[in-house]
Formats: structure tokens, C-alpha cells, sequence
């Protein structure tokens, strides 16, 4: 009928302006691609997708005048709205600093609608996904790690930096040897120098110190905090304090408690230079928490750290140089291999629940007014009802203990490929 051709004339009229206008948004996109590239392909070939996130994405790149290869970071200028200073902070923190274990920024080129961060490139993933597939590490190969960690916190302290959000996504992987990796740290997106106690309530709910949550103000012992979790993470496969059914709420309050438990069986092969390392770290009061450099300086640290760099390539040759009480699970027995999906998670109690425990990659939350940070300032300690959000579109807010704590991925947070 006439009404039915009518109707199938139609929606084949609306089939073409769909596919019309498809087109022009794929041209507009490849337009704008070539646009914000032609400037930054003077100086460097643009490579691989190696990393990507919400508002940026990581790519190799070669550097024309010399051949090397590094990373470049492309960030959506667009996406920033209301952030645009914390990436002005990372750059003005990270080109003031130069350690061979803290991630170097080379160069910096901006345009209108995009920002290009030259780094080093640093291969291996982040720490998160050595965490994933692993499950957990032998003590030489955590003693490695945590010498480290603790080397580039020692340095940024010294000159009275902090991170404050200290955790395995925010550590990359550089594999020297078959046997042997080392760790950079990286993401100053909530660094800030500090000369007084701050009270701005930030960073990751697993690896937030006690102090932060009391808002009783803080500095840098907030990262020797987060280094003691990880190390237990490194060590075990799970978190030092966990809620049972990832209740936010308690979790913040087991964290104010810091009562540590080592349970069984997954801590029965742990040495007691280890454990009481992992003490040291996780003292709830921060003035009898062990400091960065005396973190780096101690002794069972050394010990491992000296028998990681001996390891051979082939497993067999990586145990020897290893006493039984510092081999992990994974070394002693082909099948005692316990990864994240299969290890059991645990009440602070130490008993085991039937769910496993996943680590995940968790937000990172702030409360910091919009305001851009001025490095040089002091922070103040913020008046009840001025706190607002610059974090990511629904964050996990530290401040709202009730609230499940949300398991996506920041926007800050570039998730690497391999």
C-alpha cells in the first residue's frame, strides 16, 4: 500500500542521514587527530598505544634527533575541566626531580586542544599487574621492591614531598633481567610540597594512612604507610585490612584501629625480619613509624634487596640464593602458587571467608578545592563544609564513610598494555 512505502521511503531516508552523519564525526575525528599531531611529529614519530585512560592515552614514541624511544602522554585538554592543576603540579613537581627511581619528565609541548608529557618509557606494566598475575612474591624479590619504593620516597622527602597516593598502579615495572625487576615511581597528580600538617583528605582507600582519616593532619609518613601495605600485598596476595563484604565504613575503621594480623597459612613461611618490617610500616601512630631512609637503610631490606640482584634467570639458581624462611609459597612447591582469584580473603580476625579477595585497582579521591596548587604555599586546614570535589564524575569520597567504596578506574590513572 502506499502508506507502507511511504513508511519504508522514510526510514530508508533516516538509514542514509544516519550513516551521513557517522561519516562526518569519523572525518571530524581523523581531522582533529592529524591537527593535534602535526606540531609534535616534527620532533618525535608517534608508535604504539602502550597506555590509555579516561582523558589520555600513552604512546611509544622515537625522538627524531637522537633515535631514542620513549613514552609521550597525550592528554585531552577538554576532559580537564576542573583538574587542569593537577596536571600543572605533576609537571611543576616531576621537572624539578631527577632519580633514577622516580619516573623522569623529559619535555612538555602543549597546544590548544591537547597536552604532550615526553617521558621516559618504562616497559614492564605496573606494579598492579605484576601483583595480578603473580598473587604474591618471595621475600627477596618484595626486599627488592621495597628498597626501591623507600629509595625514591627518601629522596622526595628530603625535600619535603609527598605523594600521598602511594600505590601498586602508581609504580611501574622496569625489568633489568629475566630474574630481576625494579620499580619507578610515577603519577604526581596529588604531590605537594609540605612544610606544616596538611588536613586535605585524599588518596586510596586501601592504602590511606590512619592519620588522614582522623584529620588530625599529616606529611610524609602518609607514604611510609602505603609502603607497608603494599609490602604485606607483595608478601601475601591480600591487604593488610579488609572489610568483609567491602564496606567502606569498615574498612576505614580497621585502618584507624591498625591491628595487624599475619594469619595462617599464608604467613607461616614469612621470615620474622620480614613481618616486623611490615610492623615498622604500619605503626598507627606516624611518629614511631619508621622513616623513608630508615626504611631503605634496614637490614632484613638489604639482605633481600642483595639476594634479588643475585638471582640467575632459571628458577632453580633464583631459590638457592634464598634461606627456606624467606622463600615464599610459590618457590617451595610447584602447586602452592596462590593468586588473587584463588586466595582466600580474610577478616581482620584472620579467619577465612568463602568469597576470594581481589585486589583491585581502586580510584583515587580527593577533596581539594578547585583552586590550582601553589607548591609553595601552606596548606591550612580547611573549615567544615568547604571541602569540594575535584575528583573523577561520582569519586569515592574519603569523607563519606558510609558510601561503597568504588572500584573504577581513575581518570588520572593510565592503565598500560603489554
Amino acid at each position: 500500500t502506499a502508506r507502507v512505502r511511504t513508511a519504508a521511503a522514510l526510514n530508508k531516508t533516516r538509514a542514509l542521514l544516519t550513516l551521513v552523519c557517522q561519516s562526518k564525526r569519523t572525518h571530524a575525528s581523523r581531522k582533529t587527530r592529524r591537527s593535534f599531531t602535526k606540531g609534535i611529529l616534527r620532533c618525535y614519530e608517534i608508535g604504539r598505544v602502550i597506555g590509555d585512560g579516561n582523558f589520555a592515552e600513552v604512546r611509544e614514541c622515537r625522538r627524531r634527533h637522537d633515535d631514542q624511544i620513549l613514552a609521550v602522554k597525550i592528554v585531552e585538554r577538554s576532559k580537564l575541566t576542573g583538574r587542569e592543576h593537577m596536571m600543572q603540579n605533576e609537571l611543576s613537581l616531576l621537572g624539578s626531580l631527577c632519580h633514577p627511581r622516580v619516573v623522569q619528565l623529559l619535555a612538555h609541548h602543549h597546544t590548544q586542544t591537547h597536552s604532550y608529557l615526553v617521558m621516559e618509557l618504562v616497559g614492564g606494566g605496573d606494579l598492579f599487574e605484576a601483583i595480578s598475575d603473580r598473587g604474591r612474591f618471595s621475600e627477596a624479590e618484595a626486599g627488592l621492591m621495597v628498597l626501591d619504593v623507600s629509595d625514591a620516597l627518601s629522596y622526595i622527602h628530603s625535600k619535603s614531598i609527598v605523594h600521598r597516593d602511594l600505590k601498586p598502579e602508581n609504580l611501574l615495572v622496569e625489568k633489568v633481567t629475566a630474574g630481576v625487576c625494579r620499580l619507578k615511581l610515577g603519577d604526581f597528580g596529588l604531590a605537594m610540597v609540605v612544610t606544616e600538617p596538611v588536613f586535605t583528605i585524599c588518596g586510596t582507600p586501601t592504602y590511606v594512612a590512619p592519620e588522614i582519616l582522623r584529620e588530625t593532619g599529616y606529611g610524609v609518613a602518609v607514604d611510609v604507610w602505603a609502603l607497608g601495605v603494599i609490602l604485606y600485598i607483595l608478601l601475601c596476595g591480600f591487604a593488610p585490612f579488609r572489610s568483609r563484604d567491602r564496606d567502606q565504613e569498615e574498612l576505614f575503621k580497621l585502618i584507624k584501629q591498625a591491628q595487624l594480623h599475619f594469619p595462617s597459612p599464608f604467613w607461616d613461611s614469612a621470615s620474622e625480619g620480614a613481618k616486623g618490617l611490615v610492623r615498622s610500616l604500619l605503626q598507627s601512630d606516624p611518629a614511631a613509624r619508621l622513616t623513608a631512609e630508615q626504611t631503605l637503610q634496614h637490614t632484613w631490606v638489604k639482605a633481600m634487596a642483595s639476594a634479588s640482584k643475585q638471582r640467575a634467570p632459571t628458577g632453580k639458581s633464583q631459590r638457592g640464593v634464598q634461606t627456606s624462611a624467606a622463600e615464599s609459597l610459590t618457590d617451595q612447591t610447584a602447586g602452592s602458587k596462590i593468586t588473587l582469584r584463588r586466595c582466600g580473603e580474610l577478616t581482620a580476625r584472620g579467619q577465612e571467608e568463602a568469597k576470594p579477595a581481589l585486589l583491585q585497582r581502586q580510584e583515587t579521591s580527593t577533596t581539594e578545592e578547585k583552586a590550582p596548587l601553589d607548591v609553595s604555599c601552606r596548606p591550612e586546614k580547611p573549615k567544615s563544609g568547604e571541602l569540594h570535589e575535584t575528583g573523577d564524575p561520582d569519586p569515592t569520597d574519603l569523607t563519606q564513610l558510609g558510601s561503597t567504596t568504588t572500584q573504577t578506574e581513575s581518570s588520572s590513572r593510565i592503565r598500560t598494555h603489554r
